[in-house]
């Protein structure tokens, strides 16, 4: 069975990350550059450049668990 991937244009990027998308393409660049962790871009075409969706998603899991605290919270207590 063929596993559909889903693509993401820079708009819709954009939007999943609430960025503008001069932010996505200086993302890219970083990343390119071997300066980020973010998703590198594939290109299809001269001028077509999508993310995978599961990059994206992969790479916002990890900022979350980069960012969550590393004690207990002492704000809930049974």
């Amino acid at each position: 069975m063929v596993q559909q991937v889903r693509l993401l244009t820079v708009m819709e990027l954009a939007a999943a990350l609430g960025v503008h998308k001069r932010t996505c393409w200086r993302l890219a660049a970083q990343a390119e550059a071997g300066q980020s962790r973010f998703p590198r871009p594939l290109r299809l075409g001269p001028k077509t450049v999508r993310w995978r969706l599961v990059d994206v998603e992969a790479y916002l899991a990890a900022m979350v668990g980069e960012s969550a605290p590393k004690y207990p919270s002492k704000m809930c207590h049974n």
